[in-house]
């Protein structure tokens, strides 16, 4: 796991070494432990981190580099790696779980080293981009033609680990976090309102765009070429029920389920993986354990004493009997009603961009976990998958899908209905841009052969991918790899052809999974309600937290962007403060907002102290 990036300039936008060397830091909380790089000077000289050292008055038109957190071979693996005649250089950020037997297949290769970067040169030599589809992990690779001066960029199938590009017509550049983007001179950063509204209707930001201008995720199962100034993207996977199949194979579903989480433990460092009272991770553990006699389990809970999922729930107690049930060390820490003070940039520095719900207690628990291990597994990708939200799938009419009913529950934030007194329209908000023909795009470009499975096909397009930038910002904050075997790609091609109404009933999300815990641990005593991990919302309202948001949401920086009227946001302050919960997520996103521009379009925030 690490961090990548790099850029390409005409001369006259040259980059000097030293913001350079400020680009490639900010991403190294993600690779603490080694970097390396290569740049070209404006002269064409080549600077390779292996063999000299770049002067510091050097300017540079190309580069590409990465920061690593060493999993796999430890001592061998620092990046780039090279073709034997130096054309080719490669960065990579993530796991090739199939590592070992691509390996097999290359026997004209000198291997060096046991990294999995080094299968992807001899790959793309042979099979040009489409080796690509031949992995199995979670990545985000940049190979860079030293010769051509050209510029591949790959995303896995799933959209597990982020790439982020930068072009604005002249110049190029690519990393696995935007905030990096800042340190390089040619930059311009700017809002992109329409993302914006896409934010505050969603909780989410659909297809590839981010909340800056001219900034772009490169989405799951793509590739991006660039090369003289003109980009080319390609998708070479996308969810695909490839005509529903209705029958459902015990056997080959246990094995394929059984194999994604046992490639998941391939470490050479020490892995653990996170333990809730639910089904997911409870499965990730009765198998991990059976494979990994060293596997440990971390759990947070919260001092709350709330039993309510919308303001926080204790799973402490069940998940460390679940955890000695399979003889499992559990390491299990508390969570603090602190002051959102304490953690509440940082969340959203990390984050890049405010994306889904509620997510400091998830910076809190890779922070704990950090003390512990280096690798953690995840149950996230489950409930997306195996239909773990079944209110969310019932919006058939006459057998078509009911796209406004549909597009309500996805309405999370400010209601349509409410963005009159809501927005303040300017040039910027336009009156004219509809989240709904952003919802429609997705949808659209989601469907699938009935309306169940397109809506399957649709939240995995969407929330899922929010999810993932999540999952893989919180957790890379504090060096943590996070692993999500639910969603190995063998396991998703074979779960994603199945009827969806053989993965759920009307009461029972996950149909699939609890036959499957059911078999092979009769008895087991789980949590089978689905319960969030959600941090304890009713601390907010506590002086200090109260004090806090009120100064937060004042007037002045309300109505500083532009954006929200103040009238409508103090209404939601009364009404949450008066004990109206309901209103916890509008609050959030707009808080998140709130603290996104601030971080990022405030000259006088202090950032020090947010890494």
């Amino acid at each position: 796991m690490c961090g990548i990036g790099g850029f390409s300039v005409p001369e006259a936008k040259e980059v000097s070494a030293q913001q350079f060397t400020n680009f490639k830091n900010t991403l190294i909380h993600r690779g603490p432990d080694s970097e390396g790089h290569l740049v070209v000077s404006a002269s064409g000289k080549i600077f390779d981190s292996r063999e000299n050292i770049i002067d510091s008055k050097t300017k540079l038109t190309e580069s590409v580099f990465n920061t690593r957190l060493s999993i796999i071979d430890i001592e061998q693996g620092d990046q780039p790696f090279f073709s034997e005649d130096k054309r080719y250089c490669v960065v990579f950020n993530g796991e090739i779980y199939n590592y070992i037997d691509l390996r097999k297949d290359l026997v004209d290769w000198d291997f060096k080293t046991n990294s999995d970067t080094e299968v992807i040169i001899p790959l793309f030599l042979r099979y040009g981009t489409e080796f690509v589809s031949k992995l199995n992990g979670m990545f985000s690779i940049c190979i860079y033609d030293i010769q051509e001066k050209t510029f591949y960029l790959f995303r896995d199938q799933i959209g597990i680990k982020p790439l982020y590009y930068y072009f604005d017509g002249v110049s190029f550049a690519f990393s696995s976090e935007i905030k990096s983007f800042m340190e390089l001179p040619f930059f311009k950063k700017e809002i992109n309102y329409n993302a914006i509204y896409d934010y505050l209707t969603f909780q989410n930001i659909y297809g590839n765009k981010t909340l800056f201008k001219n900034v772009n995720l490169l989405e799951n199962g793509e590739i991006l070429q660039y090369k003289n100034k003109k980009l080319k993207v390609n998708k070479y996977w996308s969810y695909n029920d490839m005509g529903i199949n209705t029958k459902f194979d015990k056997e080959e579903f246990d094995l394929l389920l059984e194999q994604s989480i046992k490639s998941n433990l391939i470490s050479d460092a020490k892995l653990g993986g996170y333990q809730s009272s639910g089904l997911d991770t409870t499965i990730v553990t009765s198998i991990a354990s059976k494979f990994d006699k060293n596997y440990n389990t971390v759990t947070c809970g919260f001092n709350s004493s709330g039993d309510n999922p919308k303001i926080g729930v204790d799973e402490s107690a069940k998940a460390k009997e679940i955890s000695n049930y399979f003889g499992v060390e559990n390491h299990n820490f508390k969570i603090k009603d602190n002051f959102l003070e304490d953690y509440l940039y940082k969340t959203i520095y990390h984050l890049d961009e405010p994306r889904m719900g509620y997510s400091y207690q998830n910076l809190l628990i890779s922070e704990k976990s950090s003390t512990i291990n280096k690798v953690m597994l995840s149950g996230v990708g489950s409930d997306e998958l195996f239909g773990g939200y079944p209110w969310r799938y019932d919006f058939k009419n006459k057998n078509k899908l009911d796209k406004s009913k549909h597009f309500e529950i996805w309405n999370r934030v400010i209601n349509i209905k409410e963005k009159e007194e809501a927005y303040v329209y300017s040039n910027e908000i336009k009156e004219n841009y509809s989240p709904f023909e952003s919802y429609i795009e997705v949808l659209d470009k989601s469907k699938q052969s009935s309306p169940i499975s397109t809506i399957f096909a649709f939240e995995f397009n969407t929330f899922l991918q929010g999810l993932l930038i999540v999952e893989d910002k919180l957790s890379m904050a504090n060096s943590i790899e996070s692993r999500v075997p639910f969603l190995d790609i063998n396991l998703v091609n074979y779960v994603t052809k199945l009827n969806p109404e053989i993965k759920f009933t009307k009461n029972n999300g996950k149909k699939i999974l609890n036959e499957y815990i059911s078999r092979t641990h009769k008895g087991l005593n789980y949590e089978a309600n689905k319960v969030g991990f959600i941090p304890y919302i009713g601390s907010w309202v506590e002086p200090n937290n109260l004090t806090y948001i009120k100064n937060l949401l004042n007037e002045s920086s309300i109505s500083k962007h532009g954006i929200l009227k103040f009238e409508y946001v103090d209404n939601i302050l009364k009404n949450f403060f008066n004990g109206d919960f309901n209103l916890s997520r509008q609050l959030w996103s707009i808080i998140s907002l709130q603290v996104w521009l601030n971080i990022f379009f405030d000259d006088n925030i202090e950032l020090e102290g947010l890494v």
